[in-house]
């Protein structure tokens, strides 16, 4: 499977984010190296592996909380766009 540049400004799109022309065609690189892994491991023969699923460690129940100080929380960013808070790029 390929990336092509068009997905990828569809992806950022829905992300929200911003990329130069440079971090395109390191994204695009990255993400076809990541795919052609994926699809790598599609072909290993996985059939005589059992499920242990008794050694998992549970997982916690994901409950929803709405956060009582939300409005001081957001107050400390500047930078707003509708109900979304931009930071800085972190790589």
């Amino acid at each position: 499977m390929e990336t092509n540049l068009q997905e990828l400004k569809q992806v950022a799109k829905l992300a929200k984010i911003e990329l130069s022309k440079q971090e395109e065609e390191k994204l695009i690189k990255q993400i076809a190296s990541v795919v052609n892994w994926v699809e790598e491991i599609q072909k290993v023969d996985t059939s005589a592996l059992t499920r242990l699923q008794e050694y998992f460690t549970p997982k916690r129940e994901d409950i929803p909380m709405q956060f009582e100080k939300a409005d001081v929380l957001t107050s400390a960013f500047n930078d707003k766009q509708d109900k979304l808070l931009k930071v800085k790029k972190v790589l």
